[in-house]
């Protein structure tokens, strides 16, 4: 916002220095002009004098001495009159300039303020920053600038991006009945943009006290038949399936969301924990002083699809020891994103426990064959040194693993 204001600065110093220059710059010739009055004068009564002697000394007819006189004075009044008129000149020109310099910056910023959009120039950052103190900007300096987009709306209401801008800021700003109005006039204005109403359900939603059901249901299921990938939507849906009881529905939009979202981002852990809470994990696994949680995603660049029947192994082993695991936990792709704990009762052999360790390396892999052997064409993650008891290890498969030498 601040680069936006310095430019715009610069252009009109350098719009208005062009306009003021041929206005203020001294004229080139006014040195000339200036002659003072005394002295031009002076030099006419030598002259008068001059002719007054010719006309004595018979030298110069009455006639002769009387156009002469004449002439005389029309270049008096000349040269003395052009000190006058350049000086009025200036003077104008002055005036004019300084006129200039008030009323053009002052006209360009009501302009822009009219026609333009001062909320573009804010971003998530700026919003975010009002609430750490690092800007001098106020909430009420903010409200002031979005009313000046809704003023801007009204005067030109065939703008659905501009809606979706207000709508968007009356939510930031928690003016929800305001934001559900702006999104109304920008779904009406856009009625095929899936994430229009996507946004405008879950301001409805807020409205209804978090409920999901009526007119926000409604316009969660018109996004969605816009647009089945929608992640707004299909996470709105999931949530509504969910609390109607109808897990298994919550767990096919909440599976289809997932695929869509970076494995290693949050809003795909959440989406995890979900899934592992519908698929009948009610608590996410917690890790004990000798056991070591977390959760398993599979990227979707991992350079095959495995099918839903593979194998998953999760196991943990020594960091410098021998590659055969302490603990090992087996399940299947279609139980992916997986939430799992690895601890004793996994253990291959009573005597290499898991608990006995301060640090292990955990590894999944996903085989067709069912091998406990890795073989070429496994998926393969993995992360540590990890300390036991550890409680939030995130392992993404997402390379292709050799044959075992």
């Amino acid at each position: 916002m601040t680069t936006f204001w310095f430019l715009a600065a610069a252009l009109m110093a350098v719009t208005m220095a062009g306009l003021l220059w041929p206005l203020l710059r001294q004229p080139s010739g006014a040195a000339v002009s200036d002659r003072p009055a005394p002295a031009l004068r002076e030099i006419y009564r030598d002259q008068l004098r001059e002719l007054d002697t010719d006309l004595r000394a018979g030298t110069l007819s009455p006639a002769r001495h009387e156009q002469a006189r004449d002439e005389l004075a029309r270049r008096l009044l000349d040269d003395a009159g052009e000190p006058t008129i350049a000086a009025r000149s200036q003077r104008s020109s002055t005036l004019l300039a300084a006129a200039l310099l008030a009323l053009l910056p002052s006209a360009a910023i009501l302009l822009y303020l009219h026609l333009g959009n001062p909320v573009a120039l804010w971003d998530a950052s700026d919003m975010h920053a009002l609430g750490d103190g690092q800007h001098d900007l106020s909430v009420a300096q903010v409200e002031g600038m979005v009313n000046q987009l809704a003023t801007r709306l009204h005067d030109k209401p065939d703008d659905p991006e501009g809606w979706s801008m207000l709508a968007r800021s009356y939510t930031a700003l928690q003016r929800y009945d305001d934001a559900a109005a702006a999104y109304a006039k920008a779904v009406a204005l856009a009625p095929d943009v899936a994430a229009l109403r996507s946004d405008y359900a879950d301001v409805l939603a807020s409205l209804s006290g978090g409920s999901l059901e009526g007119p926000a249901m409604e316009q969660i299921q018109r996004a969605l038949a816009l647009d089945a990938d929608d992640p707004k939507g299909l996470a709105l849906a999931g949530s509504a399936a969910a609390e109607r009881g109808e897990t298994a529905q919550a767990i096919r939009y909440w599976e289809r969301l997932y695929r869509l979202l970076p494995p290693d981002s949050q809003t795909a852990a959440r989406v995890a924990a979900n899934l592992a809470a519908a698929r009948g994990d009610t608590k996410a696994p917690v890790a004990t002083n000798g056991s070591i949680s977390g959760i398993l995603t599979l990227a979707p660049d991992a350079g095959r699809t495995p099918g839903p029947d593979e194998t998953v192994f999760v196991y943990a082993r020594t960091v410098d020891g021998p590659r055969m695991p302490l603990a090992v936990l087996r399940r299947t792709v279609r139980d992916l994103p997986l939430q799992f704990t690895l601890d004793d009762s996994l253990a291959l052999t009573p005597e290499r426990k898991l608990s006995a360790q301060e640090q292990v390396i955990v590894e999944a892999r996903i085989s067709a064959s069912g091998n406990a052997m890795p073989q070429a064409g496994d998926l393969v993650g993995h992360a540590g040194p990890v300390r036991i008891g550890t409680g939030d290890v995130r392992i993404v498969i997402s390379a292709m693993g050799t044959a075992a030498r």
